[in-house]
């Protein structure tokens, strides 16, 4: 007859594998398809505005290209867009309520609504309006530039991301979307402050203190006349 010792049976018991009622895991390993569109809009022109005006949309920051003039004379403004469908299915297994599987990742980011304002106190077709919206044509070329190398990178961003986490368990259904959208957002936040953070720098290039004196003294100081007399309460 076999007898066993309290020390014995606990080691007995302690042997048997500690996964063996565990939930079945989730496989992983699939490849998640990741794409990532850039939108900018074709920009449209508005010359309605007045310098009093222009200088309430330049103070917009979410809405509209950094600029650093002492008087803006013209403004670029956009409606950012981030969108994404990242459709998810749950699939049931033994031991557990489910296994979530990312299908895809779509995401689109950019720009619409994309207008230029001009100052209407700038006469259409003269040479400061030529000035003015070639300056604003340059604000606009580092958003398109930078908006094309950052999606590349987005994309490699959210794939480091799915290659690890493309499959996960939840304990309720209901928790899955919130789970990936607050993940995903939270990766987009960090590209696009990253992003930010560099346009801001590209575009204070473009607003140097030569481009300044440029404009100020371009089509016989027209522009810097017009700034003074703003500045000075003289419209």
């Amino acid at each position: 007859m076999l007898r066993l010792t309290l020390a014995q049976l606990f080691l007995a018991l302690m042997a048997v594998p500690a996964f063996a009622h565990d939930p079945v895991p989730c496989e992983s390993g699939r490849d998640v398809p990741v794409t990532v569109t850039p939108v900018f809009d074709e920009p449209r022109f508005d010359a309605s505005q007045g310098l009093a005006s222009i200088q309430a949309i330049a103070g917009d920051k979410r809405h509209s290209i950094p600029q650093y003039h002492s008087t803006t004379m013209g403004i670029t403004r956009y409606e950012p867009i981030l969108e994404f469908h990242v459709p998810a299915e749950i699939e049931s297994v033994p031991g557990g309520p489910g296994c979530v599987r990312i299908g895809h990742i779509d995401v689109t980011v950019g720009y619409r609504d994309v207008t230029v304002y001009i100052a209407h106190e700038i006469m259409p077709g003269s040479c400061g309006f030529q000035e003015t919206l070639e300056h604003e044509e340059k604000h606009i070329a580092v958003n398109r530039q930078l908006l094309d190398e950052y999606v590349p990178l987005i994309e490699d961003r959210f794939r480091s991301y799915v290659q690890l986490n493309g499959t996960f368990r939840v304990d309720r259904a209901e928790d899955a979307k919130p789970l990936i959208d607050q993940k995903l957002q939270a990766i987009m936040d960090e590209m696009m402050q990253r992003m930010e953070t560099e346009n801001i720098r590209r575009q204070r290039e473009i607003d140097s203190p030569g481009e300044y004196d440029r404009l100020s003294h371009v089509c016989n100081g027209d522009l810097g006349r017009l700034a003074y007399r703003f500045r000075h309460g003289g419209g």
